[in-house]
């Protein structure tokens, strides 16, 4: 037992747990630090397709009320391309003739466009939205605000109605001050002037008469609407209601990513040892053509069990193959380039973090305007981020948004590392310990 206790690997297993344990807690509860508040830099695009007093006071109230960035759009159009791209969460659309139900007393319209193709944080905040507009809307169409616009409606509405009766009043006033001085009729200028009195006499008269019936059609009309606001939920990308649907995208790419890391780290160790052997640039072609059948051959597995899990077409499984061959040559050149810099094993203290915070960053659970300046950036430059968003693409819709464009870039920068790496930091001819781990004999 003794004997046991004095082998440093008693000591190197209790610290790797140790580390790993630290790792994890380091990497991931970070990521979380702007929840709930930041998802306050969600986008809600409102539409006002009316454009009528009434729509533009709810447009302006929902801006000011609700705690996202509110912005306008000008088409329904644009609108969905923000929404398509994940530029926006959700399009708000006030419907034409929202003020014509409004005043005839009916519940208003209101059409909510969803993109259900994202992380689950980002569906479930757009959910919630939907319910507090609809709310926030119903109340604010019940305030003095809006009872002040309907009774202008009304009231001009009533005095319409009463145009007849007005005209026959100034008529009789005019025929009344004729018959107490008949010589206003050779008066045109005395004439006119009387008439417009009449007129502004009668239409305050009328005013006065009509006021309490305005107000109290207003409110009346007013008190109806409160709760009754008509939604519809359009979903421009749907998405299962199993949850199984939900995180297929993360596990597929944390698996892809998880395996070609180990992978890269094996034939970074056969590296070390076969350079000795077979020459420097022999041992990194072998590393790049093993590199690449393990991403060609990988996806054609994980796919075809997910296809037995969750249902998608051929065609979609397809585009998938091209993302995750795609993804994983980006994945492997990113995970080889540590692993030359790091000497193979060693790169493990920088690529479990970098997995773990990738996770987090990845888009799968919290959306990209939630996380913090630093989690942000680390999802526009690492593979993870791009590889769920293009899976969301591929089994349930959206636009690419410059993921296939980011993943290129990855790899073209990837590989010229590995190459200067080797070139400049594999020159020694004698072998190290850790080039022994993995032996590689001409035999071989």
């Amino acid at each position: 037992m003794k004997k046991w206790f004095k082998h440093p690997l008693a000591y190197v297993a209790v610290i790797l747990a140790m580390v790993c344990g630290l790792i994890f807690v380091l990497a991931a509860v970070p990521g979380f630090n702007k929840l709930p508040s930041g998802t306050q830099n969600l986008r809600v695009v409102v539409l006002d397709q009316d454009q009528s007093s009434v729509s533009k006071n709810i447009a302006t109230h929902l801006e000011n009320k609700l705690p996202f960035k509110m912005v306008t759009a000008t088409s329904f159009a644009n609108a969905k391309r923000q929404l398509n791209t994940r530029q926006a969460a959700l399009i708000i659309q006030i419907d034409k003739g929202f003020y014509q139900r409004v005043t005839r007393g009916q519940a208003p319209k209101l059409t909510y466009t969803v993109n259900q193709s994202n992380g689950l944080l980002q569906n479930m905040v757009t959910k919630n939205v939907t319910t507090q507009v609809t709310t926030q809307v119903a109340s604010q169409l019940t305030t003095a605000k809006v009872t002040q616009m309907l009774a202008q409606s009304t009231g001009k509405a009533l005095m319409q109605k009463q145009q007849a009766v007005a005209k026959q009043q100034v008529k009789q006033q005019l025929q009344a001050s004729l018959a107490k001085s008949p010589q206003l009729a050779q008066q045109p200028a005395q004439l006119k002037k009387l008439q417009q009195q009449a007129i502004a006499r009668v239409k305050r008269q009328q005013q006065q008469r009509l006021m309490p019936q305005v107000k109290k059609q207003a409110a009346a009309t007013a008190a109806t609407l409160t709760g009754q606001v008509a939604t519809t939920t359009t979903k421009l990308h749907a998405l299962p209601t199993n949850y199984q649907y939900q995180f297929a995208p993360m596990f597929l790419n944390l698996g892809a990513y998880l395996g070609i890391m180990l992978m890269s780290l094996v034939l970074t160790l056969m590296f070390m040892s076969a350079r000795h052997v077979i020459g420097k640039w022999s041992a990194l072609l072998a590393v790049q053509l093993n590199g690449f059948i393990g991403v060609l051959v990988a996806p054609l597995v994980t796919l075809g069990t997910l296809r037995c899990l969750i249902s998608f077409s051929s065609s979609a499984f397809w585009q998938l193959f091209d993302v995750q061959v795609l993804f994983g040559l980006a994945v492997f050149e990113f995970t080889l380039a540590i692993a030359f810099l790091c000497g193979g094993l060693p790169s493990m203290i920088l690529q479990l973090p970098l997995l773990v915070s990738q996770v987090v960053a990845s888009g799968a659970i919290i959306p990209r305007p939630a996380l913090n300046g630093f989690y942000r950036w680390l999802s526009t430059h690492t593979p993870m981020s791009q590889g769920v968003y293009s899976t969301f693409n591929a089994l349930y819709g959206g636009a690419n948004s410059g993921y296939t464009s980011a993943l290129w870039w990855l790899i073209s920068l990837s590989l010229l590392a590995v190459i200067l790496i080797g070139w400049l930091g594999y020159r020694s001819t004698k072998t190290n310990p850790l080039s022994r781990l993995v032996p590689f004999t001409a035999g071989n």
